[in-house]
């Protein structure tokens, strides 16, 4: 009977995708819905979000080569729309990274 038990909650870990036994047999002892999720679709999603950022990096150091040369004209204006819009960027950037944990982390 044992034996029967076993294979049983190895299938139900197996069907689930939970392969910690500790975090299955709490989850049932506690009358917890158990469930698997497929994050297929979240890789996607975090790698586009990944490229993105990368590509708001590039667009910031452009912004950055820009700013330094507008700045070595002694265009005062320049320089403080250039620190606010680069504020706006690292903003953007940190709002995507938490994202981007968020996902990873399921």
């Amino acid at each position: 009977m044992k034996k029967k038990e076993d294979e049983r909650i190895k299938l139900m870990m197996k069907k689930t995708g939970i392969t910690n036994f500790s975090v299955f047999a709490r989850r049932a002892c506690c009358n917890k819905e158990i469930f698997s999720i497929d994050f297929s679709e979240y890789k996607n999603i975090i790698s586009e979000i990944s490229a993105t950022k990368s590509e708001l990096k590039r667009i910031g150091n452009n912004i950055n080569q820009i700013a330094k040369h507008l700045n070595e004209n002694k265009n005062n204006q320049t320089e403080s729309l250039m620190s606010d819009y680069q504020k706006q960027l690292e903003s953007l950037e940190e709002k995507i990274q938490k994202v981007v944990r968020y996902m990873s982390e399921g």
